[in-house]
């Protein structure tokens, strides 16, 4: 058993005082009585230097935690002290001989220790179950806060984390967002079919056109985009030149249609009955196998109107409808139309353009029709609106 002698403060060398700014031992008894009444103590068991490192180390080897306070048991080996600190302010030491045993056996330590809630649990061998994984946790934390720079350090990574998280929460909204933007656009034309031109083929019709202002960009257009006013100009002149105006008065809506397009053909069944206030206005294109030949052949009828119905219907056309597409022009104004197509980045047949520029491609239900109008074909609210008959 370890020999306990009273160091008195008078017989420490300076460099053997642990901490040379702590106030003077208020105890010099072989071990001191505490007063800790109040909230228990949460423990931290560290480990003890070697008998080898005795001589020589310097740490603590027990430390006690509940809220404002801090107690340590410390090893002060070049002077062969037992030392107790609060709060980094020693309250007592004593000098002690181990003689080889462990620190944990000797008299005093387990004196101090027995003064606090349950300290045999943290004693190796003393028989109690040791504190779990959760509890250790919790202390180790407890003990990388207690003095206020260790707050304030793990006040900053906590911080960081919080804002790391909150920049994970931000993207990831974000990103549910676009896709929700993207999911509504594709929700409004899922009932739209279109038959698609490849690059290849737009950029051949556009490239023999003759009216070379037109931009020969070919990416395809997002669905529901409004076409800028030089665009619109593009369709103006389209319509002027090869629009065939299906009905004699209302607000006019275009679409570019092929005569051999399946999709087109659908959609052409569904003009008759659309919204009365609207007319639809035929801009033929020629991207399909024969189509070009039919399209001259509507372009120069009389009847432009019975010669487009023919041949997107698939029925010889009868009287005025009838022609050989030979006529001054035919030829030019179906790759103006193609070359319209092209440069307003348009990919499939049919494409509708309302009277506000809003751009949809694709034969969607009567009833999709109607609304896409009435929503984006420059008609006032309180139109009236006049039944089909």
């Amino acid at each position: 058993m370890a020999q306990l002698l009273v160091a008195s403060i008078s017989e420490l060398q300076p460099d053997e005082q642990m901490h040379e700014q702590n106030a003077k031992p208020i105890d010099t008894s072989p071990y001191p009585t505490l007063s800790l009444v109040g909230v228990p103590f949460s423990f931290v068991a560290l480990d003890e230097p070697s008998v080898a490192a005795r001589g020589t180390a310097r740490l603590p080897i027990w430390t006690a935690i509940r809220a404002g306070e801090v107690w340590k048991i410390w090893w002060n080996g070049p002077a062969s002290l037992l030392e107790l600190h609060c709060n980094d302010s020693l309250v007592w030491s004593s000098h002690v001989e181990p003689d080889g045993e462990p620190l944990r056996d000797l008299v005093a330590y387990r004196a101090i220790i027995s003064q606090f809630v349950d300290p045999a649990r943290m004693v190796p061998g003393a028989g109690a179950s040791q504190p779990s994984i959760l509890g250790r946790a919790a202390e180790r934390l407890i003990a990388q806060v207690n003095t206020p720079r260790a707050l304030l350090r793990s006040a900053g990574k906590l911080l960081r984390a919080f804002l790391m998280f909150m920049g994970a929460v931000l993207c990831v909204t974000m990103l549910t967002q676009c896709k929700a933007r993207n999911a509504g656009v594709a929700q409004t034309t899922s009932n739209w079919h279109a038959d698609t031109a490849s690059p290849s083929e737009r950029a051949a019709k556009w490239q023999a056109s003759p009216d070379s202002s037109l931009p020969p960009e070919l990416r395809d257009r997002t669905l529901g985009e409004a076409l800028s006013p030089t665009e619109m100009q593009v369709v103006a002149n389209a319509t002027r030149e090869m629009g065939i105006q299906m009905r004699p008065s209302g607000q006019p809506f275009v679409i570019f249609s092929d005569p051999n397009c399946p999709s087109c053909k659908d959609l052409e069944l569904k003009l008759s009955q659309v919204d009365p206030r609207f007319v639809p206005v035929i801009v033929p294109v020629s991207f399909k196998d024969g189509s070009e030949e039919t399209v001259k052949r509507v372009l120069c009828a009389k009847d432009t109107v019975s010669a487009w119905s023919a041949a997107i219907g698939g029925y010889a056309p009868v009287g005025d409808a009838v022609s050989d597409g030979n006529c001054p022009g035919a030829s030019d104004k179906a790759l103006k139309a193609n070359g319209a197509f092209v440069a307003l980045n348009f990919s499939g047949t049919p494409t509708l353009v309302s009277a506000t520029g809003r751009v949809i491609a694709g034969s969607g239900s009567l009833d999709d029709i109607n609304k896409w109008l009435v929503a984006n074909g420059g008609l006032k609210a309180d139109a009236p609106l006049t039944p089909v008959r």
